[in-house]
């Protein structure tokens, strides 16, 4: 247990992380409530993807010139700033919930904000933490950890929105969301990151583009995350079909499914973040891509629901390897001055892409049925696997110069 949370010994990133925990929650609170207030005021599906593509398709646009943010101004001061912008929409949405005056429209705009400064606050967030993990060894642990608050808010939040919705309100969702802003923005401010030249000069986007297609480990990091995201939004959409239509299920019966996917998540997380050298997480990476597969494959024709809740298990457990490990392989790598565009980029990769998996599902699903496309997913995820695993010798004599130099490797 004490090696699982190691990069907690420092000061700056136990504040950070313990004040991510509390708003992390808040968000998964507000999120819940955000669907349940959008369908019972317009009991339209088409809305609820809608909004929510509102929500995810400023990801895809804006991650990359939110990476030269990060590389040009001071990342602290641009995560309280987005921390206030956010603060300020679920206060609002708090107020208006508790006056029960509450369209469609503004919904869609609240969505909107919150889909641009996410845009912003990703790529910048993943290049903060570096500068607040002052022992380098930890660094890997650190990123790790991110994953395990993510995924245990994704538990807790939820529970936590119910029980909220039926002993109060809406608003007292969103007033509570806005409230545990509160926690992040006083841990940015007393919190010393690592100071970080920022000229101001011109920093482009091309750089990091360039970086990323002349550095094949980079590269194959993002396609493989790429993958992920496409493969991953059949989950993300058809989960209420198959909850109610394929396994003769509730609302509950979503509930369950959902809270499998997360617990596999979680496990993931943990045992990344026990890990003591990012040595052999490609390797991870190839199991997590077949894993991946299998469990896709395997669900797509599926109609008994403790089966779909292992494989459900297994599949959120092997996508959180291939990401996270994406991410502390790409932390790892990348130069300091180009961490802000390239984990633009790799923000790009992972969010803005699934409102584009989600389109391209729903076309397909529309045409030959939702259970096809859980098995193309597990074939392009299996098909990935060949490639990596084909890949990884190159990729390794490439990469190890690089950990070696940072003293990461025996030289």
């Amino acid at each position: 247990m004490k090696n699982t949370f190691r990069s907690l010994a420092g000061r700056d990133f136990r504040l950070y992380f313990i004040g991510q925990c509390i708003s992390l929650v808040g968000t998964w609170v507000q999120q819940v409530a955000f669907s349940w207030i959008a369908y019972r005021i317009t009991g339209s599906a088409f809305m609820l993807g809608l909004i929510a593509f509102s929500g995810q398709f400023p990801t895809l646009v804006l991650s990359p010139f939110s990476g030269v943010l990060a590389d040009r101004y001071s990342r602290r001061n641009v995560l309280v700033v987005i921390q206030i912008i956010q603060m300020a929409v679920a206060a609002l949405l708090a107020v208006l919930a508790w006056q029960d005056d509450i369209s469609p429209w503004v919904l869609i705009a609240a969505s909107l904000v919150i889909g641009l400064t996410s845009a912003v606050e990703m790529p910048v967030r993943q290049a903060f933490t570096p500068d607040i993990v002052h022992d380098r060894a930890h660094m890997a642990n650190a990123i790790a950890l991110n994953s395990v608050t993510f995924n245990a808010a994704r538990l807790v939040g939820p529970a936590a929105a119910g029980f909220i919705l039926a002993a109060f309100s809406e608003a007292a969702c969103f007033a509570i969301n806005a409230l545990s802003y509160l926690a992040t923005i006083y841990t940015l401010l007393v919190i010393h990151p690592t100071r970080v030249e920022h000229d101001g000069g011109r920093k482009s986007i091309r750089e990091g583009m360039m970086y990323v297609r002349q550095f094949a480990p980079a590269r194959w990091l993002l396609i493989t995350v790429i993958v992920a995201s496409f493969c991953l939004s059949p989950y993300l959409t058809f989960m209420p079909v198959y909850a109610k239509d394929i396994l003769k299920g509730g609302a509950d019966t979503l509930g369950i499914l959902m809270a499998a996917s997360g617990f596999g998540a979680l496990s993931a997380g943990l045992y990344l973040a026990n890990r003591k050298s990012v040595i052999g997480l490609g390797d991870k990476m190839v199991a997590g891509c077949f894993a991946a597969g299998i469990a896709s494959a395997a669900f797509a024709y599926n109609h008994l629901l403790w089966v779909a809740l292992a494989l459900l298990v297994i599949s959120g457990c092997a996508t959180i390897i291939i990401v996270t490990s994406s991410n502390i392989l790409l932390q790892t790598l990348v130069p300091d001055n180009l961490r802000g565009r390239v984990m633009a980029l790799y923000s790009m990769s992972f969010i803005g892409v699934l409102p584009v998996g989600s389109l391209v599902a729903g076309g397909i699903a529309h045409l030959v049925g939702v259970q096809p496309v859980f098995l193309a997913s597990g074939v392009i995820f299996a098909v990935m696997g060949f490639s990596l695993k084909r890949k990884l010798p190159l990729l390794r004599r490439e990469a190890h110069p690089v950990l070696r130099e940072k003293g990461l490797l025996p030289k």
